[in-house]
């Protein structure tokens, strides 16, 4: 077999470099959903219970969010997901939707 020549090699450069192939776009990566911060679970109920004999429904996962409601003991929420690492529930409570410590129900 010959080795071809300078010549023929940037003709065939040439060539591909004007081809469809060459001025197609990469292909894309499509992007990444954003990562929640819960995870969904099945529908359960639970019940508010502990020493304190209340729990309360915040606006966020945190101690220090806002407070929508405090639910007394007895009063049952359905869990919606966990959150924080599994630390606080996504409830409902009645017409009304929050976190609440895990800690404080059962």
């Amino acid at each position: 077999m010959r080795p071809l020549s300078p010549v023929a090699i940037a003709a065939f450069v040439g060539l591909l470099a004007s081809s469809p192939l060459a001025l197609a776009s990469p292909i894309s990566t499509p992007a990444l959903p954003a990562q929640q911060s819960y995870v969904t679970v099945a529908d359960v109920t639970m019940t508010v219970s502990n020493s304190a004999g209340y729990a309360n429904l915040r606006k966020e996962p945190t101690s220090h969010s806002e407070l929508i409601e405090k639910l007394n003991a007895g009063t049952k929420v359905t869990i919606l997901g966990k959150a924080a690492g599994g630390k606080w529930y996504h409830v409902k409570a009645g017409d009304k939707e929050g976190y609440i410590a895990r800690n404080l129900l059962k």
